[in-house]
């Protein structure tokens, strides 16, 4: 049990509160080809393509479609589902006075949507949407290394709060999270299968979001 020893958990939110990588979701939900936007991840990771080449090719991926506004994408996000569990998680676990923290590798406008939707005031994305003055879809800013990101987050929001990193938890399922597992004393993998390096770090591992009541 960790109850009177955390004051502090971060959630994940891609496989953690939410069933989907929000990357390819959002590739779909727009009408574009989630194969091509595979296939410039994959060409990008293999050092085929350089980051701006990346990136480029993917923003015109999504305006092919004509829906890269920021308005319909963000009555997109409000449409997606999260876990069953997670509203109910979250309640308990803000009823239960720990404070709560998002830090995820999705885009910021989905990781705000998500922050709203379960009334998590602190969140932070490791990428940016770029919008025009009409809402309409310009730039994308993504940090390669994903897990590093998020640990500069952790850090920024530690920071900001003054928060004794022994006192939190952090809540995860892939492999952006390892870093801050190594960071934190209190690791917890979530999922039946959850990236295997990441269970081997993990204080617990937990099968559903609302098994975490019984550690907390």
């Amino acid at each position: 049990m960790l109850k009177g020893i955390i004051e502090v958990i971060i959630f994940d939110v891609d496989g953690t509160l939410s069933e989907e990588v929000s990357w390819l979701k959002l590739t779909h939900g727009l009408g574009a080809s989630v194969e091509k936007h595979s296939q410039v991840f994959a060409d990008f990771k293999a050092g085929k393509l350089s980051y701006s080449k990346a990136k480029k090719r993917l923003i015109k991926i999504w305006q092919s479609t004509g829906k890269t506004n920021k308005n319909f994408m963000e009555h997109m996000f409000e449409s997606w589902k999260l876990k069953p569990d997670a509203q109910e998680t979250i309640d308990y676990l803000k009823n239960a006075s720990y404070k709560l923290c998002l830090i995820s590798g999705a885009v910021d406008l989905y990781v705000q949507v998500v922050a709203r939707k379960l009334g998590i005031k602190d969140w932070y994305a490791n990428t940016t949407l770029v919008w025009d003055n009409n809402g309409n879809l310009v730039d994308v800013h993504y940090h390669a290394d994903q897990a590093q990101k998020k640990l500069d987050h952790f850090h920024e929001y530690n920071e900001k709060f003054g928060i004794d990193k022994k006192k939190c938890a952090v809540i995860g399922d892939g492999d952006s999270d390892i870093v801050l597992f190594r960071e934190l004393p209190y690791g917890i993998a979530v999922n039946k299968k959850p990236y295997p390096e990441l269970e081997q770090l993990a204080y617990r591992s937990v099968h559903q979001l609302s098994d975490l009541r019984e550690l907390f």
